[in-house]
Order: structure tokens, then C-alpha cells, then sequence
């Protein structure tokens, strides 16, 4: 391992793999399964677990809880995926689950995210690149947001929605249905 900073309080299990220029603040955990890019930054506190991929120039704020088990009744222990994509920023609180085998197995998160404080991705979503969740906007299982999308704070998208390439989504909304791009 070439410049990696691991605060003495962090744990970072045998087998995780970290990418040069990343740095592990205090209190952190860092799953044995867990791949780490380049100059990935995780502040204090947080929990990175699973088999869960976290792309380079990426920073996770404290709290936050990547790649724990899905909350799904369904889920049984079977091996399923994490994957983030590059240069995102997961503030506080943020969690992001596993996939399920029944949808999948991998949950996805493109590039160049911002996933605010409070939001929740569920199992098996695929969410696109430059997409904004604000503060405590939530994802239920199996959804898929484009390209673009913005998602405003404290709306909620219900499991199996697609929102197409560009849509915004407005503050305090409940989106049971598709949406059309840009719409």
C-alpha cells in the first residue's frame, strides 16, 4: 500500500482492498470484501461493509453506512453486490444497501453523485450519473433513476419506479408511477 492514511481508531478488516491516496478517518469501519479507488475519503464514522465497491475521488461523510444487508424479508444471506461509481459525495447518514438475488444482485450508483445528508438507496436500485438525492429523500427497492435526475428532500420514490434522464422530482413528494425524462 502506497499513501494510505488510516486513522490508529479506524479497523479495516484482512482482505479489504484500498486504493493509493485514501485516507480512513477515526472510528471507521472497513469491511474485509469492501474495494476502496483511489483517493477515496472517508470521514469519521463511517461503515463500509459487504461486498461493496467505492470508486475513486469519492468522499463519504460521518455516519454514513454502505453495502449493510438489504431491509428486505426476502433476503437470506446469499451473496450480493455494492457498486459506486466515481467522484461521489455521500454526506451524512446516507445508507446504501446490498442488492437481493431476486433483483439481481447488485445494487448500483453511477458517477458523480450527491447524495445528501439522510438518503436512502434500498436493494437492487440502479441510480445514474450526476443524479442529486436531497436531504432524506428515500429509494425503495428495485428503482432506477436516469442520467440527471434530481430527487428533492423528504420525497419518496416507491419500489419498482423508473425516473427518466433529466426529471426533477419536487420537495415532500410521494412518486408511485414511472416518470418521463425531463418531465
Amino acid at each position: 500500500m502506497g499513501n494510505i492514511d488510516i486513522h490508529h481508531s479506524a479497523i479495516v478488516e484482512e482482505g479489504a482492498q484500498i486504493g493509493d491516496g485514501t485516507s480512513i478517518g477515526p472510528f471507521c469501519f472497513v469491511g474485509s470484501e469492501v474495494i476502496l479507488g483511489k483517493n477515496v475519503t472517508l470521514k469519521s464514522h463511517v461503515v463500509v461493509k459487504g461486498d461493496t465497491c467505492l470508486g475513486d475521488d469519492s468522499t463519504v461523510f460521518s455516519f454514513a453506512v454502505l453495502g449493510e444487508i438489504p431491509q428486505d424479508k426476502k433476503f437470506n444471506g446469499e451473496n450480493t453486490r455494492l457498486k459506486i461509481g466515481k467522484r461521489n459525495q455521500i454526506r451524512e447518514h446516507v445508507t446504501i444497501n446490498l442488492g437481493t438475488k431476486g433483483g439481481g444482485g447488485t445494487t448500483e450508483v453511477g458517477n458523480d453523485g450527491l447524495f445528501m445528508a439522510g438518503c436512502h438507496i434500498a436493494h437492487d436500485s440502479k441510480v445514474g450519473n450526476n443524479v442529486i438525492l436531497v436531504n432524506n429523500a428515500s429509494l425503495a427497492g428495485h428503482c432506477v433513476l436516469e442520467d440527471g435526475v434530481i430527487v428533492g428532500g423528504l420525497s419518496g420514490v416507491h419500489q419498482f419506479v423508473r425516473i427518466g434522464e433529466g426529471a426533477i422530482i419536487g420537495a415532500v413528494t410521494m412518486v408511485t408511477n414511472d416518470v418521463i425524462p425531463y418531465g
